[in-house]
């Protein structure tokens, strides 16, 4: 299979009153009627500094957002599309709205297709692909397409005024880029410039949460908007959709990942958040490769960001014995990208590699 690169949005701004230019964008798109897809939080969070929509060059059509990137939320969206004629999609929210907005536009038509992010949580809003959940909360998968968003606007001033802990959640989840693809770009070595491309930015992945990740948040937390805190703002929503846009499946999610979609199925794991979830992923494939040195690199990290290192932390501390093989078994399963990684990952592996991490929480 070839290595396709979607690399980024057609277009992006990350400034103070970039909303400002959706009337621009608008124009030069010839759109006439844009269905916008929000959450109702981050409507009220960004309304301060949105223009008035009703003044727009397009006629807005308002759909809030059921909480669930989910089939049914997709297929009703794309239902509104059809049925009102618009042309294109905005998309503000979090993770899971851009998701949505992605897929519905993609299945409409491949519509243009606009994405306000509200929080750094992921970099949902640079890459091309969705993932996509049950009802319940339940990881289904991902689904990749062609292209990117015609445009991504960030207004840092919402996403500084979000929830922290999604911010240190988008921490985590811009971490395992580099953890996941590592082993993967580094075995592809310079076969193309793409690669290369994806293999540094797996590293600002790395480099830049572990440099500046805890200035960022005690900058956040103070209500600051610091250097530190943008350069990991944009490094969790740009460098890591970089990472797959260049290297297709070579930079895609691994073994983090695929823990992160076994939790799911566990629902004492429902009120943590996909970057919580992965960030346990991290040490647990350091756990498989037994890379001690590693993890003892990070479990300072960790600390200082309360991110999960034990199954404790997961609210699993009584997980009883088939539990954790059920947590195994679940993370590789056939369909899991788990085993993209070039070595063989079995159950009793993943049980082994439980187990030696509880035993490291006790010691610590």
């Amino acid at each position: 299979m070839p290595l396709v690169s979607r690399i980024a949005p057609q277009q992006y701004l990350s400034e103070e009153g970039a909303y400002d230019f959706l009337s621009e964008a608008i124009e030069k798109l010839f759109l006439k009627k844009i269905i916008f897809l929000h959450g109702e939080k981050s409507l009220h969070a960004a309304l301060p500094y949105l223009p008035d929509l009703q003044a727009l060059p397009a006629e807005i059509v308002d759909f809030p957002f059921s909480g669930e990137c989910s089939e049914a939320e997709i297929k009703k969206l794309i239902q509104t599309i059809r049925a009102t004629g618009a042309d294109a999609l905005i998309g503000l929210g979090g993770g899971k709205v851009l998701d949505t907005a992605k897929a519905a536009a993609y299945h409409a038509g491949n519509l243009p297709l606009i994405l306000l992010p509200t929080l750094a949580s992921n970099c949902a809003a640079w890459s091309a692909l969705s993932v996509i959940y049950a009802e319940n909360g339940t990881s289904l998968g991902h689904r990749i397409y062609p292209k990117q968003a015609n445009l991504v606007l960030i207004e840092p001033r919402v996403i500084a005024a979000s929830p922290v802990r999604f911010f240190v959640a988008g921490i985590a989840d811009t971490l395992a880029k580099w953890y996941e693809t590592e082993r993967l770009l580094r075995a592809a070595g310079d076969s193309s410039l793409a690669v290369i491309y994806a293999r540094q930015s797996a590293r600002l992945c790395r480099d830049i949460p572990l440099q500046h990740a805890q200035q960022a948040v005690r900058a956040m937390r103070d209500q600051k908007v610091t250097d530190d805190w943008k350069l990991v703002m944009e490094t969790t929503i740009m460098a890591g959709g970089l990472v797959g846009g260049f290297a297709d499946e070579l930079g895609r999610a691994t073994a983090a990942h695929s823990v992160h979609d076994a939790l799911t199925t566990f629902s004492e794991t429902k009120h943590l958040l996909h970057g919580e979830k992965v960030a346990y992923g991290i040490i647990l494939q350091l756990a498989l490769e037994k890379n001690q040195d590693e993890i003892e690199k990070l479990r300072p990290f960790y600390r200082s960001l309360q991110l999960p290192f034990s199954l404790a932390d997961l609210n699993l501390a009584d997980l009883p014995e088939d539990g954790i093989r059920e947590l195994a078994a679940q993370t590789v399963t056939p369909d899991k990208t788990i085993h993209l990684l070039p070595y063989s990952v079995t159950e009793e592996k993943v049980v082994e590699a439980i187990q030696s991490l509880e035993n490291l929480a006790v010691r610590q």
